[in-house]
């Protein structure tokens, strides 16, 4: 180990210094010289608006004791989703044809609203219980990479998107004596292929994946200080379609400004298989399949500065 290291300090510092020494600048090499000339580097930092919509069609496994109670499936609807978004990310491309690129992201917390509609029935009798929630909390990333070779890309995406709701309402107003609240986070991972294409000055992107894989947790206590816990586990993936125009003009030699525009959309729609746990006494726990839907769709636009080398 003693001699790796004093073989690296070698080369980092006495090879430097020779160069120079000899008068020999990196340009003056041919192969470092027609590397760098045939390789850019562009880091780049976005910042935009973007609007979420979503629809949840969870069934609801449910335990009761002393009453033939049923809870059928919840419907959560996003409603009034907006969020500033900063993205930072960097492209190299070599020869004019081979690129790596990678980006991360996510949305600043601010509250929104969500809408939804629990079917519950006991001996016979049904009605919906359509409640709307204030949601906070919020926690959302993605992370992007990849390589392209000329217009093709491959690439694996990854995302998280997590709220807490709360003063659950109808109508009529807030429900009296209640303490409803919960937690949803939705995480989702694929690998994409995608091309990229000029458009006029402009570069379209366009990604897809048939193999998106996402699961869902729903956390819920209420008034008895009870915690139920469901996590939905998709067992088929779905599809996820992703769309960006990028427009950038140089502002120096080594400074542009751009602006950009994005639509994307997923959905899961198949079996999947429901972990659902209380923690009244006795504990609760158990595992069955059922058939859950998600659709969520981001679509926005912003301005993005980059440096280019």
């Amino acid at each position: 180990m003693k001699r790796i290291w004093v073989a690296a300090i070698f080369l980092f510092l006495y090879l430097p210094a020779n160069l120079f020494g000899q008068g020999l600048l990196p340009g003056e090499y041919p192969a470092l010289s027609s590397l760098t000339d045939n390789v850019k580097v562009n880091p780049y930092a976005q910042a935009g608006f973007q609007w979420v919509g979503s629809n949840l069609n969870l069934p609801v496994e449910n335990e009761a004791v002393f009453l033939p109670l049923h809870v059928g499936d919840l419907d959560i609807s996003l409603k009034d989703a907006n969020f500033w978004a900063g993205i930072a990310g960097i492209n190299i491309l070599a020869y004019e044809k081979y690129s790596l690129f990678g980006a991360a992201g996510g949305f600043l917390n601010r509250p929104f609203l969500t809408s939804g509609t629990v079917p519950v029935s006991a001996g016979g009798q049904g009605t919906s219980a359509i409640l709307e929630f204030t949601n906070t909390k919020v926690e959302s990333w993605f992370i992007q990479t990849g390589i392209g070779l000329g217009p093709v890309l491959l690439g694996l995406y990854w995302d998280h998107f997590a709220f807490a709701l709360g003063d659950p309402r109808t109508d009529a107003g807030p429900i009296p004596n209640q303490t409803l609240r919960g937690d949803i986070l939705t995480r989702t991972f694929c690998p994409f292929i995608g091309l990229a294409m000029p458009v006029s000055s402009a570069m379209l992107t366009v990604t897809y994946s048939p193999l998106a894989y996402s699961n869902t947790t729903l956390s819920l206590t209420s008034t008895q200080n009870t915690l139920a816990q469901l996590r939905y586990t998709w067992k088929k993936p779905g599809d996820l379609l992703n769309a960006m125009l990028q427009y950038n003009t140089p502002i120096s030699s080594a400074v542009s400004f751009g602006l950009w525009g994005n639509y994307s959309w997923m959905r899961m729609r198949n079996e999947a298989e429901l972990e659902f746990q209380n923690t009244p006494i006795p504990l609760l726990s158990r595992t069955r399949e059922v058939t859950a839907t998600m659709t969520k769709y981001v679509f926005g636009g912003g301005v993005t500065l980059g440096v280019n080398f």
